[in-house]
């Protein structure tokens, strides 16, 4: 079909004469509508033969036709994002999000891989291409090191000296001894001759080790440093929730001057020795640029010159503090420098003033926090989470900053011109990562609209200090309140009815808070992050209809009426602090409604009145699910003597029968004792076993890498069970062996080091 005409419509019908136009105009446009079909006909079949052309280009080709041009350059297909089936749930529940795509992003490039495969193998077998190689195709930091040339040789002085073979242990440099057996270690080492693993086995003579970094490291900028004591303490946390966490450098375009990155490259906690060296170097550099390789502007600000790639930043009463003036300190006893210093602990993200530096205001920083994704309150991009703004929805902007033009100045100030204005369907858009410290409460009684959505804006984590408990009153079983890409310390407790509550993106403290305080307070049993009542004040059932949908959030232990329609979890995490993680709001220890739960981790105890769905997910407490007729729970780990629905391929169920059957193949039948002497063995091998188990912690709940590989490869398509399926973990790391074996010169070994 040629290119008819360049309009957007009426292409055909305005290509007829002037006279039969007029005609159809006179018996009511028969033709019009005629050569309206035909049109649309014709656009597809144009717009098919326009995308045939596209792909025969990998840049523009549609997904499916990818791994046919790599089949004529000669590349095996990786596993990639087409094959990925998570997140369907979301796309069905939430149809008034912006989206259209609620998938995760998965970071695995096979356009990428096909595209750059004659660049592959046009440096096959290069040190930087194999490093560049496993960035690509993981999308994680990586560096590649030769451990032969870290060997210590016999030097043959007359013909060929190693000099690299001649670094010796300087054990004066705590910075060069700190790198000892790490990525960028420079010492050289006595051959290992162990296969190359995740500890043992790296220096040989025919081996390369890849290290990847998994967590990522997040930016937040202009954020309140959070003070230990009272007015004039000098103690601070980088953290606004006042707990230590080490600090983060930011991830840098790879590439030094052998093509190979670096140590400022990589996305990892900052090293104490490293951060002291950068910070103890400064005064030597003529002239003194003002910034290291550490610390700096972020942003531009008069009088001082902006960082290229900084990690950190102090400000005092809003003006940045010198880099002169920083010192590196370790701050476990909290010990103040003198005069205008500033002490900066990397290691704890601590910070102390010197006594000449009594802010009158505030105290605020910008920083690089790590994390294993795209989880929770945060400040990454999450655009297609975000309300689409239709008609009649009203915005309402909140900055506390003041910077954007007609932006409310607190969370209660927008609310309350909402309930003035008659509650319409209002979005509530949160700008920045500033604390609002104020107390919030909601009533969807009087609103004359259905929908109410409190959420950050895209890139952005504000941080709700609650002065007690964020509360939802009303009588409203049409209503739907959204919290979107809030970080909540505090509770929220529903105290009327609603149709639907929807958490997205959103982090709940589990425990309500992880500040660090002094004196630290008594120890108290955790309350729960979120809360609704099950009856009335007049004493009827309340939350009859309730919806409560939790989605790439972290909450803490969750208590809801048995009564309500259902709960459901999509790639979360509820930490329940040593309580239960699910139970009713009304009964002590009670079940709590029916739920859906997928690719979630669950600790603490579930009680539900039936488990309609639950797949690829952690219940890392016992589960009780009335109603056991009902419902499927498949590819999860649910620990024994739990009440569950028919399961499928969950854990450790299936490890035990594959073991009893191993060992009745080698010995014969066994007795029940001998199958319970079985059961108990594998029941305390698998189970799950984590990096770190208190928020605030960059590895929060990621699966720890001596964790049974049944857990680590037991969701539905060989990825991790729990929250961190969506990353495809496992699956990375197979890409990467894949093409290993490909482009890896003849006679090298390699080994995967994960340093995070």
């Amino acid at each position: 079909m040629p290119a008819y005409s360049h309009q957007s419509r009426n292409k055909l019908y305005d290509l007829l004469p002037a006279y039969l136009r007029t005609r159809d105009i006179e018996q009511g446009e028969p033709l019009r509508a005629l050569l309206a079909l035909i049109e649309a006909q014709a656009d597809i079949v144009e717009g098919d033969i326009r995308q045939l052309y596209e792909d025969a280009f990998v840049e523009t080709a549609e997904p499916w036709a990818v791994p046919y041009i790599g089949d004529l350059v000669g590349t095996t297909p990786l596993f990639d994002d087409s094959r990925v089936r998570d997140g369907d749930t979301a796309a069905e529940l939430f149809r008034d999000l912006t989206g259209p795509n609620l998938h995760p992003p998965v970071a695995l490039r096979s356009r990428a891989d096909v595209a750059k495969t004659i660049y592959y193998r046009r440096r096959k077998g290069t040190l930087p291409m194999l490093e560049e190689l496993a960035r690509d195709v993981t999308g994680w930091a990586a560096h590649a090191v030769e451990f032969f040339e870290l060997l210590e040789w016999t030097q043959w002085v007359r013909n060929h000296l190693r000099m690299q073979c001649l670094r010796t242990a300087d054990i004066r440099s705590v910075e060069r001894m700190d790198r000892l057996n790490r990525a960028f270690d420079e010492i050289a080492h006595s051959i290992d001759v162990r296969p190359p693993a995740q500890a043992e086995g790296w220096y040989n003579i025919r081996n390369i080790g890849f290290f990847l970094w998994r967590l990522r490291a997040y930016p937040l900028r202009n954020v309140a440093a959070r003070r230990v004591g009272g007015a004039g303490d000098y103690r601070y946390h980088f953290s606004p929730l006042g707990n230590s966490a080490p600090l983060f450098s930011r991830q840098r375009p790879e590439g030094d001057e052998a093509g190979l990155a670096g140590e400022l490259h990589i996305p990892q906690p900052i090293r104490p020795a490293r951060f002291h060296a950068d910070i103890a170097g400064y005064p030597a550099l003529a002239p003194p640029p003002g910034f290291s390789d550490f610390y700096g502007l972020f942003d531009a600000f008069p009088g001082f010159n902006v960082a290229p790639a900084p990690s950190l930043m102090v400000f005092v009463d809003g003006a940045p503090v010198p880099v002169d003036q920083i010192r590196d300190r370790n701050l476990s006893s909290w010990l103040q420098t003198a005069g205008a210093e500033v002490g900066v602990d990397v290691e704890r993200g601590r910070l102390v003033l010197g006594p000449a530096l009594v802010p009158a205001g505030s105290v605020t920083v910008d920083y690089f926090y790590g994390f294993p994704a795209d989880l929770g309150g945060g400040p990454y991009r999450r655009r297609a989470w975000l309300t689409r703004i239709g008609p009649g929805l009203s915005v309402l902007d909140v900055d506390a900053s003041g910077t954007l033009p007609g932006s409310l100045p607190t969370i209660a100030a927008a609310l309350g011109q909402w309930a003035a204005s008659g509650g319409p369907d209002t979005v509530i858009r949160v700008h920045g990562n500033a604390t609002h410290a104020e107390a919030i409460a909601i009533d969807v009684g009087p609103a004359s609209g259905h929908v109410l959505a409190i959420e950050a804006a895209d890139g952005s984590r504000p941080h709700l200090l609650l002065g007690g408990p964020l509360t939802i009153a009303g009588d409203r079983d049409d209503f739907v309140l959204t919290l979107g890409g809030l970080l909540v310390e505090g509770q929220v407790r529903l105290e009327g009815a609603l149709r639907v509550l929807r958490i997205l993106h959103c982090t709940l403290l589990p425990g309500l808070s992880v500040a660090e305080l002094d004196p630290p307070p008594a120890p108290a049993p955790a309350a729960p992050s979120l809360t609704a009542v099950a009856t009335l004040a007049t004493g009827a059932l309340a939350n009859e209809e309730l919806r409560v949908e939790i989605a790439f959030s972290i909450t803490g232990a969750i208590r809801l009426p048995r009564h309500a329609e259902q709960l459901v979890i999509l790639d979360s995490i509820v930490d329940g602090a040593g309580t239960d993680a699910v139970a009713d709001a009304g009964t002590a220890g009670g079940p709590g409604p029916p739920a859906r739960i997928e690719r979630s981790t669950l600790r603490g105890g579930v009680g539900v009145k039936q488990l309609d769905l639950a797949t690829e997910a952690i219940f890392d407490g016992p589960v009780t699910a009335e109603r056991v007729q009902t419902g499927c729970v498949r590819f999860c780990y649910v620990p024994p003597g739990s009440r569950t629905p028919r399961r499928y391929r969950c854990q450790p169920d299936l490890a035990e029968r594959r073991a009893i059957d191993d060992a009745e193949a080698l010995s014969g039948p066994l007795t029940p004792a001998g199958r319970d002497a079985v059961r108990v063995r594998v029941r305390q091998r698998v189970k799950p076993e984590y990096s770190a188990e208190d928020y605030g912690a960059p590895a929060f709940l990621q699966l720890a890498l001596n964790g049974p590989t049944e857990i680590a490869t037991g969701a539905e398509d060989g990825s991790e069970m729990g929250v961190y399926c969506h990353l495809k973990q496992p699956q990375r790391e197979a890409n990467l062996r894949m093409r290993l074996s490909e482009y890896l010169p003849f006679g090298l070994d390699y080994g995967l080091v994960y340093a995070t």
